[in-house]
């Protein structure tokens, strides 16, 4: 048989609901009182947002990287090596790994002090021809890339071109927020590569390299979610710095080393009459201003920059260096 409350009970029991939300509110406000300023919020549903936000710091990032790419694989491969920096793209990781070709030379790389994993992935006919140059050939681009994996032999000389890589990488990102690269491990097929969900947006930057005639492309993808706690320094302008390349420096002194000059030694001044001239035939000797130990000058392009004896060398005329000519008022 049901119960039926007075109207005493049913006051009694308003009563103390009442008394349960005033205490819920009191004890919520007292824990709203401590606030910590290091914590910045994170806004799930405005997350993906990121993905049309521009990052300036990255084109200096990737061209100071990619300025090192060139000189590492030139002292590397012992051979000029060129390359271009492709504009970076905001995709997500899924359509990011439908690009990725079988095989590939895939190596995860940790970003310390930063969560997650990054990835590097270098074109398979890159892979072949630095092996190519390691193994000593002159024909480079002719090796089958379809249906076949990298052996061991092959993995070990890549890995250490990407150890060389990231040395590059790291000096990179100095300037921006200074990064330890660890490598994680490599792969070949990109389903076993997964540093995020198919759905998360990642940072894709390209680098065309060009070696002799053959041609390929490294990437590096940084998911977003790796670089959000600096997200405002990498959207801030940044200059990089204007460091010397090597690689570019050597080529040009050696262009320097074979670009032919004329070097002219006046041996003398005379003068004569227009009736001298006429009368001038073979065998007629004209006497000079100078001795014959006198030192000649050595001029290039009207400037004199050494100072010598003229005379015979193996049956070739010749130039004996006494002096160098540093400043004009030397002489």
């Amino acid at each position: 048989m049901a119960q039926v409350l007075s109207q005493d009970e049913i006051d009694a029991l308003l009563g103390g609901l009442d008394e349960v939300e005033e205490a819920e509110s009191s004890r919520s406000g007292d824990e709203e009182a401590p606030q910590d300023t290091n914590i910045i919020p994170y806004d799930f549903v405005n997350a993906a947002r990121m993905t049309k936000v521009k990052f300036p710091a990255f084109a200096a990032i990737n061209d100071y990287f990619n300025r090192g790419l060139r000189s590492t694989f030139s002292s590397i491969l012992r051979v000029m090596v060129d390359s271009a920096i492709v504009p970076i793209e905001i995709i997500t990781f899924k359509e990011f790994l439908k690009r990725v070709p079988v095989p590939s030379s895939l190596h995860i790389i940790k970003m310390e002090p930063l969560r997650g994993h990054i990835m590097m992935v270098i074109d398979p006919q890159l892979v072949f021809s630095i092996v190519e140059i390691f193994m000593g050939s002159i024909s480079l681009g002719k090796t089958r890339v379809e249906g076949r994996e990298f052996t061991s032999i092959e993995q070990r000389m890549i890995h250490r071109v990407v150890n060389s890589i990231l040395k590059d990488l790291e000096k990179a990102w100095q300037g921006i927020y200074p990064v330890s690269m660890q490598y994680v491990r490599s792969e070949i097929n990109p389903q076993f590569a997964k540093i995020v969900q198919d759905d998360d947006a990642v940072i894709v930057s390209k680098f065309q390299m060009d070696i002799e005639e053959m041609s390929g492309v490294i990437h590096i993808t940084i998911p977003l979610s790796v670089i959000q706690p600096i997200k405002k320094s990498l959207q801030s302008s940044f200059q990089a710095e204007d460091v010397e390349d090597p690689a570019w420096k050597q080529m040009v002194l050696q262009n320097l080393r074979v670009t032919p000059l004329e070097m002219v030694v006046p041996l003398g001044k005379s003068v004569i009459t227009g009736a001298e001239l006429l009368d001038l035939e073979v065998g007629d000797i004209i006497q000079l201003d100078t001795r014959i130990d006198d030192l000649l000058p050595g001029m290039f392009d009207g400037q004199v920059k050494f100072e010598g004896y003229p005379g015979l060398c193996k049956g070739q005329r010749a130039f004996k260096i006494e002096r160098v000519i540093t400043n004009p008022d030397d002489l």
